[in-house]
């Protein structure tokens, strides 16, 4: 009898320390118990409001109006975010007729044919979810949540604003498996607390879709992906010098000449589509039209605004084909990009508080110019575009190159966004920015670009020589960044404690030279998952609790209909501490 008692207390332990790391990102504080609950088929939700007077009153959400002058920037009009978000959570866990639901039995995390079946004895047949009176404007305390769930079945969620409720129903989600036997979902972590908020403002996903096709529907199935990871920000880099994919009315040519092709045109429709879709899920989804560099595409439409359309040899002249780049001191290129953004800011700043100009490689050799020689006439555009950003009161965003490679004057409220690490032995190029009083985002390619690794797309030139275009066909940053080596980046490493308050947070980037919707979630996911935990809790380190963590996370992601590749060999996650060395 001691054997077997040692046996089953065996499966109970590892059944606590599998569920203990289950949830991702891991949260700031959690406390779990070894009972199990069911989650009744009909289980309801209960707004309450806390009044100044310490009086809990029964709270309509529909009725609820923008309450807060602190309300983060989600879709004003979504009036039933919440609402909506507890909908989702109801047909993710609940198995209706006909429907798929996407919690998972967990098998692969324990001994072949070990599965402990839960003994349950209560179950959640209500949410209760109480909005706090915010005590101050922090971004910590407006994503901050609170899940307590008793033995009996009690749940009650704490926050301070509808994003809280967004990330918290997301970590409640986690807490529930598939029972093999009947199919409901149930937890086995009762009793329960969990007290959790970001340790960044700015956790986003920075997503190419210019160089080939992404459509609307992708980044959506890319949006609920990255609201199950308690990411904020989605930024896409819409244009770009071999596509111009988005409709701009008031410069139609734009997309109709500029796009490859007719049918791969993003209306107006498809972007709103888009950006409410994210808002209901806490996502900003806010663009870059990135200038003056990178604009090749324009072309097509308006070939005047154009410096060194296709000028050969293309590597003189641009960071990739086709060369071309918007004139500098130039009146119709003023005049074009007042149009442009005029158009597009009134649209997106209903969704959002950002915009990005773009602003990375900039060749001055396109420009027949000196870096010295070009840097007034730089100056001057980007003053101009970054005055139309604020009349929008939107914050501009721009590329680092405009402040470390340029040195230009930049308002302080522009948000730097960094892609190198610097050079070795050197501060690096995040600490060189927030060192000159900036804010700052990181993302440095040498741990966040998941385009690297995955070999050169160019073709060699039989009339070169020296073509770097050769065996074994590398990319200028191999090798592939696998989540491991995503997840062990330290962007604060040598940022003083000084200085931390400029860093907002960071964005991990998938450009897309041999990307599209085909490849995009494998290229993707689970890595993007990776950098959400680094994003929500700081500094991480690598281990086998992580690997698990990251295992179960995946399950969720292809629950969703998101076909994210594998963290490891299932074997190891079914034979724990056997894959180490």
């Amino acid at each position: 009898m001691s054997i077997l008692r040692c046996y089953f207390t065996l499966l109970c332990l590892l059944r606590i320390l599998h569920t203990a790391l289950g949830i991702w990102p891991l949260p700031v504080e959690m406390e779990l118990g070894s009972n199990a609950l069911w989650l009744l088929p009909d289980f309801g939700v209960e707004y309450k409001f806390e009044q100044p007077n310490g009086i809990l009153q029964n709270l309509q959400y529909y009725l609820l109006p923008s309450w807060s002058e602190y309300s983060p920037p989600i879709d004003p009009a979504a009036k039933g975010t919440l609402a909506a978000a507890f909908e989702r959570l109801r047909n993710d866990l609940m198995p209706f007729a006909g429907s798929r639901t996407c919690t998972f039995m967990p098998w692969k995390f324990y001994p072949k044919d070990a599965m402990p079946e839960p003994h349950i004895a209560n179950s959640i047949a209500k949410i209760t979810i109480l909005f706090r009176l915010p005590t101050s404007p922090q971004s910590q305390q407006q994503e901050f949540y609170a899940i307590e769930i008793s033995s009996g079945g009690e749940v009650l969620i704490s926050i301070f604003s509808p994003l809280g409720g967004l990330h918290a129903l997301s970590t409640f989600r986690q807490l529930f498996y598939k029972d093999s036997e009947f199919g409901g979902p149930y937890t086995p972590y009762a009793p329960l607390s969990i007290k959790d908020w970001p340790v960044f403002e700015h956790r986003g996903l920075n997503l190419d879709i210019s160089r080939n096709i992404i459509t609307p529907a992708e980044v959506q199935r890319t949006l609920e992906g990255l609201s199950l990871n308690k990411f904020n920000r989605l930024h896409l880099h819409a244009t770009d010098a071999q596509s111009w994919p988005l409709e701009i009315p008031a410069l139609p040519e734009l997309a109709e000449k500029g796009s490859y092709h007719k049918s791969q045109i993003w209306s107006v429709a498809d972007l709103r589509s888009v950006q409410e879709f994210g808002a209901q899920r806490g996502v900003q989804v806010y663009l870059e039209i990135d200038m003056p560099g990178h604009t090749a595409s324009i072309h097509a439409a308006y070939p005047s605004l154009i410096k060194s359309y296709n000028r050969q040899p293309w590597p003189h002249y641009s960071a990739q084909p086709c060369a071309g780049q918007l004139k500098l001191n130039n009146t119709a290129v003023t005049n074009f990009v007042s149009t442009l953004l005029n158009d597009l800011l009134p649209r997106t700043s209903y969704y959002t508080s950002l915009f990005h100009l773009g602003g990375d490689e900039v060749d001055a050799n396109a420009y027949d110019m000196s870096v010295s020689e070009l840097r007034p006439h730089l100056q001057s555009f980007v003053n101009h575009a970054i005055s139309e950003v604020r009349s929008h009161f939107l914050t501009p965003v721009v590329w680092e190159e405009h402040l470390l490679d340029y040195n230009l004057t930049l308002p302080n409220d522009t948000i730097i966004q960094v892609w190198r690490a610097g050079k070795p032995n050197g501060p690096s190029a995040l600490a060189q920015v927030v060192a000159r009083g900036h804010k700052a985002l990181f993302g440095a390619n040498t741990h966040w670009y998941l385009d690297c690794g995955h070999g050169d797309w160019r073709d060699p030139d039989p009339k070169n020589p020296d073509s770097p275009v050769k065996p074994p066909y590398q990319d200028y940053c191999p090798p592939l960044k696998n989540w491991k080596q995503i997840y062990s980046y330290d962007p604060l490493a040598d940022i003083s404690e000084e200085q931390r308050h400029l860093v907002l947070g960071g964005e991990v980037h998938m450009w897309g030279e041999q990307t599209d919707g085909m490849n995009l979630d494998s290229n993707l996911w689970p890595r993007v998952a990776a950098a959400g935990e680094i994003l929500w809790r700081g500094k991480g380190e690598v281990s086998e609790n992580v690997t698990r963590r990251l295992a179960e996370m995946r399950e969720w992601l292809v629950g969703k209909g998101i076909a994210a590749g594998p963290v490891t060999v299932t074997w190891c996650l079914m034979n724990p501490g056997n894959c180490r060395q």
